[in-house]
């Protein structure tokens, strides 16, 4: 026993501080707020510690959260510790990622690289013009980032290459800038883009800013996404130009190279049934009005389809692979921001910040100091997801205090929260990219405040002058 407390000296000063902490904050700044708001904010700090710096799984540790919430009185009865849970974007989640693995077993992740490979004929040029675009729209035909960056990723490296260009040449550094970053950032044009879309939509429609089709979403979201998409691409293009020296042009020769080597892979039998489907899928989302047809309605009807004993790719092995304790960490963030929006927990964290802020600013000052303090909450998570679940809230307690729009609002907060990636494990696409080894520590900080500071500005701008 004084074994295991020598060796978790560390975890139990943590501990301890928070505790204390709290004890001391209940004593003094906490004690005009209602006891059950008390305990929502420590078991705030508590989540938020052991979804970051913790070693604790990540699966134990949300069942962990959602104990605290039942024994400090958080919530008043226990089944109100697990409403995360009844929310269909959290299933919507599952739907998609079933959706997707199926996409890649039959192939498709092959035939898009191979239709890319044709388009840009082995022109280095065409590929470096063309592919900030195609990450802008591929999340419409393959809901997921990890997937996109894993077919992209194997085709810029045989390019790179084939041209004679090395490891760290300015072609590979901007090929992975684009299929890490601008690849989770274009999740966004669709709500069913990926896991974090669909979070942010569901969201929204939680708390009634917004109830959208799928093709209105598209026209909200696409202008800003193409100008962030373009102005970030030239910015870290001229930085990464600016560091390195090496030529990018390719010779006739790698031309002939790259034409001899195209992939040639037999298409699974069912390619084109499961295509169908994914086509009908879509076109049930554009059609279709999501408050008379759910917008999960559709990936249920294919995961069924795609489940019949005549097809078969849906299975028990299909569903065991899921990453399960994400689904709890996203349920149980799911629960504590609703509880916090419940409760009036985010609404005295939206009010003690804005105690801070000047009250003669004008509203864009104002939205500047709330894309900071988004900014600064993000930090505190390694996971996109679980962080807009718990800041959507208390951002969205801002609007009425700094007469912003409420629609507005809630698109500027899911860009910059999905758009801050600083560090490598801030998105799994641009962990899988510095594993590459491809951009040095400095190169890696430069072109994520780059691609950040981008975003968060047309974040700001389309805010005012747009949404």
């Amino acid at each position: 026993m004084l074994n295991i407390l020598k060796s978790n000296r560390a975890v139990l000063l943590i501990w301890a501080v928070m505790i204390g902490g709290f004890v001391f904050a209940k004593l003094t700044v906490l004690e005009p707020l209602a006891s059950n708001q008390q305990y929502t904010l420590l078991v705030l700090v508590i989540a938020i510690y052991l979804w970051t710096l913790s070693t604790m799984p990540q699966g134990a540790s949300s069942i962990f959260v959602l104990a605290l919430m039942i024994a400090l009185g958080v919530v008043d009865e226990p089944d109100q510790a697990f409403q995360g849970f009844l929310t269909s974007g959290l299933y919507f989640i599952v739907l998609l990622s079933l959706i997707s693995q199926v996409l890649v077993t039959v192939g498709l992740d092959q035939t898009i690289a191979s239709w890319f490979q044709r388009f840009s004929g082995g022109h280095l040029g065409r590929i470096i013009i063309s592919l900030p675009i195609l990450m802008i729209l591929l999340p419409i035909f393959l809901p997921s980032a990890v997937a996109r960056y894993k077919i992209l990723a194997p085709l810029i490296t045989k390019m790179n290459e084939l041209n004679g260009l090395g490891h760290d040449s300015l072609f590979h550094k901007f090929g992975l800038f684009v299929i890490s970053f601008l690849n989770q950032k274009g999740t966004f044009i669709v709500f069913t883009g990926g896991g974090f879309s669909v979070i942010a939509y569901q969201l929204m429609v939680e708390y009634g800013v917004v109830n959208v089709q799928w093709l209105e979403w598209i026209g909200i979201m696409a202008p800003p996404l193409l100008v962030m998409a373009v102005l970030s691409s030239i910015a870290v293009w001229l930085y990464l130009k600016a560091k390195t020296n090496a030529p990018y042009e390719m010779t006739d020769t790698n031309y002939r190279s790259i034409n001899q080597t195209d992939d040639k892979y037999n298409r699974h039998p069912q390619f084109r049934i499961v295509v169908l489907a994914f086509v009908a899928m879509v076109s049930a989302w554009i059609v279709t009005d999501p408050e008379a047809v759910p917008i999960i309605l559709p990936p249920m009807a294919m995961i069924v389809f795609l489940a019949l004993p005549s097809i078969g790719l849906v299975d028990n092995q299909l569903i065991r692979q899921f990453d399960w304790e994400t689904f709890l960490l996203l349920g149980a963030s799911f629960s504590l921001g609703f509880i916090m929006a419940d409760n009036g927990t985010a609404d005295v964290i939206a009010q003690g910040l804005l105690q801070l802020v000047p009250s003669d600013l004008n509203s864009v000052l104002m939205v500047g100091l709330i894309v900071i303090f988004i900014v600064l909450l993000r930090m505190m998570f390694t996971n996109g997801s679980s962080a807009i679940v718990v800041i959507f809230p208390i951002v969205m307690s801002y609007a009425d205090f700094v007469n912003v729009s409420h629609v507005a609002l809630a698109f500027l907060t899911m860009m910059v929260v999905g758009g801050m990636i600083l560090i490598p494990i801030h998105a799994p696409t641009t962990y899988y990219a510095s594993l590459a080894g491809v951009f040095s520590k400095g190169e890696q900080w430069v072109v994520a405040m780059i691609s950040t500071s981008v975003t968060s500005v047309v974040a700001i701008i389309a805010a005012f002058l747009y949404w």
